[in-house]
């Protein structure tokens, strides 16, 4: 069991060193999340705000399978 959660402290440790600003909280993205999803949509060049989305979502598992089910919502609606 030690050997489990030492490897679980490794890749934790690893995946905080590679963690990038991205100036945004999750209730920050949640905002925005659907601002990102039409200007995807509409093939629209995305904004500083709208990049660091994206950037958040690199990091953030929660945010992105949020952004991934808005997606797939939107597509069924068409």
């Amino acid at each position: 069991m030690a050997v489990n959660s030492y490897a679980q402290l490794q890749n934790l440790l690893a995946s905080i060193s590679k963690a990038v600003p991205d100036g945004l909280n999750c209730d920050g993205c949640f905002e925005l999340v659907a601002e990102l999803a039409e200007a995807q949509r509409r093939g629209d060049e995305l904004s500083g705000a709208l990049q660091a989305v994206q950037v958040h979502f690199s990091q953030c598992p929660c945010c992105a399978y949020e952004y991934e089910t808005l997606l797939e919502a939107l597509t069924a609606a068409d």
